[in-house]
């Protein structure tokens, strides 16, 4: 490929909307382009990784027997209506009719659409197991948009769905699905590891998510410092270790005056008590009318996605002032001691016998020595936020937070959407039972632009060999030579005839714009073509990871250059391990 002709031109600057290193040398290094907010167009050079970045998931797709499949973008709405997520999903996608007024989804994922297959096509269970796998656009309508790749609304998301007879067999199904992803990822250059997840709107209740640390991720990651338990902040724990205590030694409730108190911070301060000893009044109204208070220590934040999960909403709406008249309540002064009818959860952090300061649903007034089990009662859950410092909940080491993106997800869904589907099989019994179902996401833009965020320098992209646009970077200095032009054009020609893919410098500019495009670029291998060399019979040879340069006489020269690539290959190239031997971390003990 020659320079000159390459569509797409380096930028010297970064425009002013990128965010981060990675969304900047994007757009410097023309691997793609802003159409509108949240959607991009591939440039040649990025979309040569992309399709690399599919290949190598192919391969291990294949690997574990998946079979690819292309469904539709446009899906019909009948389906995603049948598991509730037409009205689940309203928030966040693209829907339109056709003009006979049918109703349809820009696919946000595809569950829905290879379950109605499966249950279509799988009959017997002699059919089982299967897994199915494609590349596909997704549309998500995200508020906010950021950062280049790693939040679009548009992309392309690698989905496998595997369908099993049984527990058993998707518990196989889903770890040979979880080695596939930890082999593309090395072999991408991604250094991912595996997190718990919640499920969220997928459904299901175990989810692993493969995150790649770096202080550019929107995500939060939970670590034990002295064990392997990882978890995102959607699903952490803690371990709350609470001495019971009796209340019959704590007087009963008696009110205080607080006079404009109405935050935790405030009322704290007021009484020069620790926020620990406070409780927390949080009033949720659902979808159906039901309202919910939420009691946590003053101290912790609400974990939303716990409380979403527990309560089997898509999204949280605080209660308005027609919900606190209703209760008898009082904004900023609300607690659970006499108050109307509402269910009541208690967060698990709430020690039980622990007299708490909370609100006397009064104006002005908060209660003293308020004890659950004695004053109030509730449901108890695990609703609260973790941070830095807490207990693990797995070994007793402390919990450290670092941030990650997300690069892929896997899920395990068991029977969730056959039994919303009515999708059966016959089984070995004769009689009908539903299909087991998981599902397995890497968003491929992504998964570029993370790799562009963890393998830069000051200079620019320096592409790990297995996804490079090209393996080799030849720059005719100068261009306009004829001399230097012909032995350039001979040296392409010969690498190119080794199965080498070249990146031709032609272009009629200086050497310092030509090296730093070049650095910019980030192609593994630079060999420069050059008077001063051709003069002594040499071609300067660089690794772009290495500062160091080898000059290598011209007759030897594409040997060297050839073997330097075949070595950088083999680097990503994964040996054959037997599917199934390793133990991934995170597998339930």
């Amino acid at each position: 490929m020659r320079q000159s002709h390459l569509f797409g031109r380096t930028l010297r600057d970064a425009p002013a909307e990128a965010q981060t290193p990675g969304h900047q040398l994007l757009l410097r290094a023309a691997v793609a382009r802003p159409l509108a907010s949240g959607l991009y167009t591939w440039l040649p050079l990025g979309f040569r990784v992309a399709r690399k970045v599919e290949q190598i998931i192919r391969e291990e797709e294949d690997r574990v027997g998946a079979q690819e499949l292309r469904l539709p973008v446009i899906t019909p709405a009948e389906y995603w209506k049948e598991t509730g997520r037409w009205d689940a999903l309203e928030p966040v996608t693209f829907r339109t009719r056709d003009h006979g007024g049918h109703e349809y989804m820009v696919a946000y994922t595809h569950e829905e659409l290879v379950m109605h297959h499966a249950r279509t096509e799988i009959q017997s269970y002699r059919q089982l197991p299967a897994v199915v796998y494609h590349f596909q656009e997704k549309g998500r309508d995200e508020a906010r948009p950021r950062a280049g790749l790693l939040r679009v609304r548009e992309f392309v998301m690698k989905d496998a769905y595997s369908i099993d007879k049984d527990m058993e067999g998707l518990e196989r199904s889903y770890w040979l699905q979880y080695e596939a992803y930890a082999r593309s990822f090395e072999r991408m250059g991604l250094k991912a590891i595996s997190v718990e997840s919640d499920t969220g709107n997928m459904g299901g209740d175990v989810a692993h998510e493969f995150q790649v640390l770096t202080d550019v991720g929107e995500d939060r990651v939970v670590m034990c410092t002295a064990c392997d338990h990882r978890a995102n902040m959607e699903k952490a724990r803690r371990r709350i270790d609470v001495a019971p205590a009796g209340a019959a030694a704590v007087p009963a409730p008696s009110e205080v005056p607080t006079p404009g108190i109405k935050t935790i911070p405030d009322l704290a301060a007021f009484l020069h008590a620790p926020a620990a000893d406070l409780l927390k009044s949080l009033l949720f109204r659902l979808p159906s009318g039901e309202r919910v208070l939420v009691l946590l220590p003053g101290d912790r934040d609400l974990g939303e996605p716990k409380l979403r999960k527990l309560l089997g909403v898509p999204n949280l709406a605080y209660a308005g002032d027609a919900d606190f008249v209703a209760l008898g309540a009082v904004a900023g002064s609300m607690g659970p001691v006499g108050l109307g009818s509402a269910r009541v959860v208690v967060d698990a952090s709430v020690e039980a016998g622990k007299p708490y300061v909370t609100g006397a649903n009064k104006p002005d007034t908060h209660l003293r020595d308020v004890v659950l089990g004695r004053d109030y009662d509730g449901e108890r859950a695990d609703v609260h936020d973790v941070r830095e410092g807490d207990v693990c909940p797995r070994c007793g080491g402390r919990l450290a937070i670092e941030r990650g993106i997300e690069v892929g997800n896997i899920f395990k869904f068991g029977p969730y959407y056959a039994d919303k589907m009515n999708a059966t099989y016959l089984a070995e019994d004769g009689t009908r039972k539903p299909l087991m179902f998981g599902s397995y996401g890497i968003g491929i833009g992504r998964a570029v632009q993370t790799i562009i965020e963890t393998n830069h320098d000051s200079r620019g992209i320096v592409w790990p060999m297995s996804v490079a646009p090209f393996e080799v970077h030849v720059v005719a200095l100068p261009g306009k030579d004829a001399a230097v032009r012909g032995a350039a054009e001979a040296v392409v020609a010969e690498i190119e005839a080794a199965g080498v893919e070249v990146l031709y410098d032609d272009r009629d500019e200086s050497a310092g714009v030509k090296f730093a495009d070049a650095d910019l670029l980030g192609i593994p291998f630079r060999v420069t073509v050059s008077t001063r060399g051709l003069k002594a019979g040499t071609i300067e040879v660089k690794a772009r990871s290495r500062d160091d340069v080898e000059n290598v006489p011209r007759a030897g020269a594409v040997a060297r250059v050839v073997d330097l690539v075949t070595h950088e290959r083999a680097r990503y190239r994964l040996p054959a391990a037997p599917l199934g031997a390793s133990t991934p971390i995170g597998t339930p003990a």
